[in-house]
């Protein structure tokens, strides 16, 4: 890629016009410094231009302003060595960076620029580094409402006057120490730039050892050849012809040049060549001044490959994804061929993260990238749009056939676990695909699409590819409307909670009520959190979904118990979203103040698997919860993976044996023996036990001959409104305790 400045005609006839101004070598620095003011300011139309030099005294003296206000600030001294790192003009000297001040000159923070007008001191200013040998000489000054000047020449214009400023300077301050022969000789042998000297026909008759260095040609073997012996072939015929009209037309050509050091190695040089001419105006030399510039050139390669190419996994990033897809959508539509997009996600990621922590995330998404690329072929790309989230983009396959197969090979490709630490972990991914000129002729089209049939990929049970279809937008246009629903619902008041008893199995009275969530959809009727929940928990709507039910629920509560129900508990789900909220303890503290609810009536259920993630930052929750006077329930026990030696350690309460076993108590004597031990491992840690999804009398019966303290299901009660329920209370008068 060629990475030569580009200027206007109009942007180089101002550099050119610097640079006489430059040339001309003037002892009078701030007549200069106000000369470039000037021309920056009438070519460019700036508003304000400004420029000062550093003095011996550590303050920076403003010698030349043109522009709206430039009679406040000329000839002001500015302190700058004690000001802050981060201060604009330290940051701009210490850093040889321009600064970029957004709100203006105000800024600075210094009384001068207060006195400028509104409209000039807060434009948006720049500020460029004069500089010479990594040495700040200078600053230059910018301010326009016109944000759309080329900032390479400003920096390209302050690097010339700071070369030129600065050289200036030493040969001034050399001077004065010692005669010219000996400053000429001096700066000539010690300069880090490479300087040759060549008579008019071109032979070279000095060279520094900068040159030496730089080149690897000793002097005696430059002195007498001419330059051309550096020659790299980079260029052609047409850029030396231009470069020499513009030293014989304007004393001077400075710019980028490719030469060859002595070993064949070809590098890039920042190069000034001038004429130099005796006193009767005839050109006797020609001077060449250069720089390595092979570090900035890697740098600015550096750059690039940061620009476009993702650093977690060195694949091809968003940008240059979109470039190639753009790129081999023209050649599809003019060769009449296919294009494949694969969008890739990998399923239940986030899991990955939240339990073993983002660094591990990372390097499982390099091993992922690097199984992806090995099961395709060199031509095809594969990128890292972020997160878990990969493309391909496919060409040259016959039909869909052929598609899929790879698809199936990417899948594949991920069956085997991956190691991290001696951990193994398994995990597979879902595919969605879209078709050029099929499913869409643009790149933004495509990728859409792809992406939906992606998403019907994970709903349809993961670990799988789908192939985009309009139906799919359809549905994904159904999950957006119901989105925007659930939003509505809550501040609207259409979702509403329903309760459902808890029974003593000793006393056959109610003793707690678990609050389930209803949403009544305008379109559908009722909804069961299942149909909405996972929704919620995309989108993140769980938080202020759960708060409001926890909420709903303390509220409810204190009403029964102030009815004269003072023994009732209300149990309040959390999922794995809502219980790794931060705030989580403040918010449960805030809800049951506000509600009016002694703490030791709610019981907060979550799954096994929610409680046994990050275990050490679960205990800490829970115990926190439990200090409060909360109760603690484990909800679906059974269907979990729990370390008996972690839950002996939670401060739990009460253990809810999963329906799933409940159901097979009749017929399936692996539930039966599942439950007895539930009960029986329950009593040895003094948990309390309810059975949830009781339906029979056979059930009941089984569950008090082992002792199960007790249970719920539609043996006692379904689901019902707190109206309902409430009168459910009033019918089992017993409950009610003093």
């Amino acid at each position: 890629m060629d990475s030569r400045l580009t200027l206007s005609p109009d942007c180089i006839s101002v550099l050119l016009d610097v640079h006489d101004i430059l040339m001309a070598w003037r002892s009078d620095e701030a007549a200069l410094l106000q000369d470039i003011c000037e021309k920056l300011c009438l070519s460019l139309s700036f508003d304000l231009v400004w420029g000062g030099l550093l003095e011996p005294d550590t303050t920076l003296s403003v010698q030349g302003v043109a522009g709206n206000g430039a009679k406040h600030i000329k000839g002001a001294n500015l302190a700058w060595t004690n000001a802050s790192a981060q201060h604009p003009l330290k940051r701009c000297i210490d850093t040889l960076s321009p600064v970029c001040l957004s709100g203006g000159l105000i800024d600075l923070n210094h009384p001068l620029f207060k006195r400028l007008s509104p409209g000039v001191g807060s434009l948006p200013s720049h500020i460029y580094p004069l500089s010479l040998h990594n040495r700040c000489i200078g600053l230059l000054g910018v301010s326009t409402k016109n944000q759309a000047y080329h900032h390479k020449l400003l920096q390209l214009i302050a690097s010339h006057a700071g070369f030129s400023l600065g050289m200036q300077q030493s040969l001034a301050a050399q001077y004065h120490i010692q005669n010219s022969l000996k400053l000429a000789a001096a700066v000539f042998d010690n300069s880090l730039e490479g300087i040759f000297i060549t008579d008019t026909s071109g032979t070279i008759l000095a060279a520094n050892a900068a040159v030496t260095k730089i080149t690897g040609y000793d002097t005696e073997e430059l002195l007498g050849k001419n330059p051309r012996i550096l020659k790299s072939g980079h260029h052609d015929p047409e850029f030396y012809s231009a470069l020499w009209h513009a030293v014989h037309n304007h004393n001077q050509w400075e710019g980028e040049i490719w030469n060859k050091r002595k070993n064949g190695e070809i590098y890039p040089e920042w190069m000034s060549i001038s004429a130099i001419k005796n006193e009767q105006g005839q050109v006797q030399n020609y001077i060449g001044i250069f720089i390595d510039i092979s570090n900035q050139k890697k740098a600015e390669s550096r750059l690039s490959y940061l620009a476009y190419y993702d650093q977690l996994t060195g694949l091809p990033n968003r940008d240059l994804f979109h470039d190639r897809l753009n790129m081999a959508i023209l050649q599809a539509k003019r060769s009449q061929q296919q294009v494949a997009v694969l969008f890739i996600d990998i399923d239940h990621f986030k899991q990955v993260n939240d339990t073993f922590g983002h660094a591990k995330g990372d390097l499982l998404l390099q091993q992922v990238a690097l199984k992806l690329k090995q099961a395709l072929r060199e031509n095809d790309t594969l990128a890292r749009m972020g997160g878990d989230e990969f493309t391909v983009i496919l060409q040259d396959f016959v039909n869909h056939n052929d598609v899929e197969l790879t698809a199936r090979r990417l899948i594949g490709s991920l069956d085997a676990p991956i190691n991290l630490d001696d951990q193994d972990l398994y995990i597979s991914a879902s595919i969605g695909i879209s078709f050029y000129p099929e499913n869409g002729d643009s790149a933004s089209v495509l990728m859409k699409h792809a992406d939906i049939a992606m998403y019907s990929a994970k709903n349809n049970g993961r670990k799988r590819l789908r192939f985009f279809h309009h139906g799919m937008e359809e549905q994904l246009n159904e999950r957006i409307d119901m989105e925007r629903q659930l939003r509505h619902a809550l501040d609207h008041g259409e979702l509403q909670m329903f309760y459902q008893p808890q029974i003593n199995l000793d006393s056959g009275r109610i003793v707690g009520a678990e609050a389930l969530l209803r949403w009544r959809r305008p379109e559908t009727g009722w909804l069961l959190p299942g149909q909405f929940m996972p929704l919620a928990e995309e989108t993140g709507l769980i938080i202020a979904i759960g708060e409001w039910v926890l909420r709903e629920a303390s509220t409810q509560c204190r009403v029964w118990r102030e009815a004269g129900w003072k023994s009732l508990r209300m149990c309040v789900n959390l999922s794995l979203h809502q219980f790794r909220q931060s705030g989580l303890i403040a918010m449960v503290a805030n809800i049951l103040k506000e509600a009016g609810l002694d703490p030791q009536f709610l019981e907060l259920e979550l799954t096994e698997s929610t409680a046994m993630q990050h275990v050490e930052k679960s205990m800490k929750i829970l115990n926190r919860l439990k200090h409060s006077g909360i109760q603690i329930a484990i909800d679906d026990f059974g269907t979990g993976f729990s370390s008996l030696n972690y839950l002996k350690q939670l401060p739990l309460d009460r253990l809810k044996i999963d329906r799933s076993f409940i159901i097979g108590l009749a017929n399936n004597p692996n539930d039966a023996a599942i439950v007895v031990t539930i009960i029986a491992m329950a009593r040895c840690l003094g948990l309390g036990v309810i059975a949830e999804g009781v339906e029979t009398e056979e059930q009941l019966k089984f569950l008090k001959m082992h002792a199960c303290n007790e249970a719920q299901g539609y043996l006692f009660g379904y689901p019902i409104p707190a109206n309902e329920f409430s009168a459910l209370l009033h019918r089992s008068a017993p409950t009610k305790s003093a």
